[in-house]
Order: structure tokens, then C-alpha cells, then sequence
């Protein structure tokens, strides 16, 4: 038996290895701003599904990156970030109002439901505020 632990052990420490190998092979994005980070981002996401050997994402990678690289402008990304926390904003905005309705009704689960998903909105809204400013 204890052989059979220091093998699931070993596995373990290969699997847990080669895990960590395609992030630590990535570049780091987090200085590159606009289109130049969404390029590094896709080319990182490109080298950890060829060394997965997932070819079909790869490929699909690829044609993303050409894309992007074809039809990226900072002035659009940047418009389309501001276009989409505004539109997080307004769903928080809807959130809070069904919270607030909920309360009004009393009935206990109703107000766990909206306040979940109120918190959802307020996590994808500070998301979006994050990706704004990159």
C-alpha cells in the first residue's frame, strides 16, 4: 500500500508539473495595453492549446488572432469596453430593483435569489471595469 501512495504521489507531481508548464511558458500581457494586449492574450491562449495538442482550438485561435489583428483599433476596444460597463451598469441597476422588490414581498428565498444574482451583476460589472482600463 504504501507504494501505491507514493505512486498516486508522483503522478500527482508529474500531472501538477506539466499543469503549471503552459502558464509559466506564457508572456506576460499585463503591460501591454488595447489591441497589443488582446493580441498577447490570444497568442498565449494559442501556445497552451498546442501544448494540450487541441488543434481544433488552436486553429480556431489562429483565425481569432487574424481577426483581431485585421479589425482591432484601440479607439473600437475602447469603445466597446465603455459600451459594455454601461450595460453591466444598467444591470446592476435592474438587479438592485428587483432586490428591492423581493425584500418588499418578504418571502425569504425570493431575496437570497435576487441577492445572488445582484452580487453576479456587481462581480461581471467590476469585471468589465477592470477590462476597461487595460
Amino acid at each position: 500500500m504504501p507504494s501505491f501512495i507514493k505512486s498516486l504521489t508522483a503522478a500527482a507531481a508529474v500531472c501538477a508539473l506539466f499543469g503549471a508548464l503552459p502558464a509559466q511558458a506564457a508572456t506576460d500581457c499585463s503591460a501591454q495595453r488595447g489591441c497589443a494586449a488582446k493580441f498577447c492574450e490570444i497568442e498565449n491562449d494559442i501556445a497552451a492549446a498546442k501544448a494540450q495538442n487541441n488543434t481544433r482550438r488552436e486553429a480556431g485561435l489562429r483565425k481569432a488572432l487574424a481577426e483581431a489583428r485585421a479589425h482591432c483599433t484601440d479607439s473600437r476596444l475602447q469603445s466597446q469596453r465603455e459600451a459594455d460597463v454601461r450595460e453591466k451598469q444598467t444591470k446592476v441597476s435592474e438587479r438592485e430593483q428587483e432586490l428591492k422588490e423581493a425584500r418588499a414581498k418578504g418571502k425569504q428565498d425570493k431575496i437570497e435569489k435576487a441577492q445572488r444574482k445582484l452580487e453576479e451583476a456587481q462581480k461581471e460589472y467590476n469585471d468589465s471595469l477592470v477590462e476597461l482600463n487595460r
